[in-house]
C-alpha cells in the first residue's frame, strides 16, 4: 500500500503545476541570490548584509517546500480526498507521512544545491553543509502541520501562512540578539538551521555546531510530533 502511494504521489508531481513551480523555485531563487551576495560582498557600506541574505535564502527553502506540502493536503481534504482515503486498506496517516518524507527529500535536495551552487558557506566542509541542509529539511514537517492543524480550508491555509511566516523572521533576529536569549528564537523550525549559518559566516560568534545540529534535530522532531497530534484530533483522522 506504502508503494501505491509514492507511485500516486509521483504522478501528481508531474501533473499538479505547483510542484512544478517550485521545482524551479531554488534555481531561480539560487541565481537571484548568487549575484546579490556577490553584489553586497564588494559593495563595503552593504557587506553586513551579505551573511544574513545568505542565510535567508537557506532558510527560506525548506520553508517553501513545507507551505507547498500543506497546500497538496489542504486540496486533499478540500477534495475529500483525506476522507475517502479511510474507507480503504490506505492508512490515512501513512499517507501525510509520505507526502512530508517527499517534501523533505526535495527540500534537503534543494537546499544542499542551493548552498553549493552558490557558494554561500565558503570554506564549510561537507559535514556542515549536510548538516544545514538537513535542518532546511526537517522544517518541512512542522511547516506543514501548522497550516493544517489551524486551517480548515486553503482560504484559511493563506492567511495562517501568511501568520506563521513571521517565524521566517526568527532566524533574522538571532543576528541581532546575542547571549544564550537567542536561543528562546529557536521556536522557529528553521531558527536552526540559520544559527548554523550565522555560526559559519560571522566571525564574532561563538557556539557548538553539534550541540546546535542536535537541538535543531530534537526540536523539530518534537514539534512534528506534538503538531501531527494536534492535526489528526481537529482532522478526525
Amino acid at each position: 500500500m506504502i508503494r501505491t502511494i509514492i507511485k500516486a504521489e509521483f504522478k501528481n508531481m508531474f501533473r499538479d503545476k505547483m510542484y512544478a513551480f517550485f521545482a524551479i523555485y531554488p534555481a531561480v531563487f539560487g541565481a537571484l541570490g548568487y549575484f546579490l551576495v556577490d553584489w553586497l560582498k564588494d559593495n563595503p557600506d552593504s557587506a553586513q548584509w551579505a551573511p544574513i541574505v545568505s542565510m535567508m535564502l537557506i532558510v527560506v527553502t525548506g520553508y517553501v517546500f513545507g507551505a507547498l506540502i500543506a497546500f497538496t493536503l489542504l486540496d486533499d481534504k478540500d477534495d475529500k480526498v483525506l476522507m475517502s482515503l479511510k474507507i480503504t486498506p490506505i492508512n490515512v496517516k501513512h499517507y501525510i507521512y509520505i507526502k512530508m518524507l517527499a517534501g523533505m527529500i526535495f527540500g534537503f535536495i534543494a537546499t544542499l544545491v542551493l548552498i553549493l551552487a552558490t557558494n554561500f558557506l565558503p570554506g564549510s566542509n561537507i559535514f556542515v553543509i549536510l548538516g544545514v541542509s538537513l535542518l532546511g529539511a526537517i522544517q518541512v514537517p512542522s511547516v506543514t502541520l501548522i497550516v493544517n492543524s489551524f486551517s480548515d480550508n486553503k482560504v484559511e491555509g493563506f492567511v495562517v501562512m501568511k501568520l506563521s511566516g513571521i517565524v521566517i523572521m526568527f532566524p533574522l533576529i538571532g543576528f541581532f540578539v546575542t547571549g544564550w536569549v537567542q536561543y528562546f528564537l529557536g521556536v522557529a523550525p528553521g531558527y536552526w538551521a540559520g544559527r548554523i549559518v550565522e555560526l559559519e559566516l560571522v566571525a564574532s560568534e561563538n557556539g557548538s555546531l553539534i550541540l546546535v545540529f542536535l537541538a535543531g534535530v530534537l526540536y523539530n522532531i518534537l514539534a512534528t510530533w506534538l503538531l501531527m497530534k494536534v492535526y489528526t484530533k481537529r482532522s478526525n483522522i
